[in-house]
């Protein structure tokens, strides 16, 4: 563990309009939920950064990433793989608002939920005052920070807003490193329909953002 001086992200979520998720598709919810925060720690795993999180009331949860410029990977990661998954029978799309609080812990168990310091508290308020169009909201020490995010996040929104399940599959495989070509092959389709994915879930502005914002996390630890 580092000492509370470091900065770690907190991620607080839920699952949007759980209550009308079909109650035969409840154990599929959270193990795609389970899965995705077991993504999360394993690609960032690689990068000497941890990932923890606990899900709690059914479809809530709150996760610690210890370096903080991986924090809207693993909020993509979450949210890419709810849409995934989401049945193709369903009425609702499956999507998770998080939001991202930056900054020192102050204490930090076993039980991430049960955590305190200005990260949690820059996080689990955020969730609670998010307007019902808003899926992302990150929170920093830095206001010009804040600023900036709070457009492209507001601009990410969008763009996740009209991905099927299929382009979402697409985006999580790009994050998980693979190549087109790979894609293509364990997919089973022709290059021309992995591009038509790719270029259909927008991958190309939500890889600017991603890089984006770890630029500028990483250059205000630096400082």
């Amino acid at each position: 563990m580092k000492n509370k001086e470091s900065i770690y992200a907190v991620i607080t979520g839920d699952v949007v309009d759980s209550s009308k998720v079909d109650r035969a598709y409840r154990d599929l919810l959270i193990d795609t939920l389970k899965e995705a925060f077991s993504l999360a720690g394993t690609l960032t795993r690689k990068k000497n950064c941890s990932v923890s999180f606990d899900i709690y009331r059914g479809d809530s949860f709150q996760g610690v990433i210890t370096d903080p410029s991986f924090a809207l990977l693993t909020s993509l990661v979450i949210r890419s793989s709810l849409r995934k998954a989401q049945p193709e029978s369903s009425t609702i799309s499956w999507d998770a608002r998080t939001a991202i609080g930056v900054g020192p812990i102050d204490y930090l168990p076993d039980e991430v939920s049960e955590g305190d310091g200005e990260a949690y508290r820059r996080s689990g308020p955020l969730l609670d005052k998010m307007k019902t169009e808003q899926r992302l909201i990150v929170n920093t020490p830095w206001d010009e920070v804040n600023k900036e995010l709070s457009v492209q996040s507001a601009l990410l929104d969008a763009i996740i807003a009209k991905w099927s399940p299929n382009q979402a599959e697409i985006v999580l495989e790009l994050i998980e490193g693979k190549s087109r070509k790979t894609i293509g092959r364990e997919f089973g389709i022709s290059q021309a329909a992995v591009h038509y994915r790719v270029k259909g879930a927008g991958w190309h502005a939500v890889k600017k953002f991603l890089d984006r914002y770890q630029f500028i996390i990483r250059k205000q630890l630096k400082t």
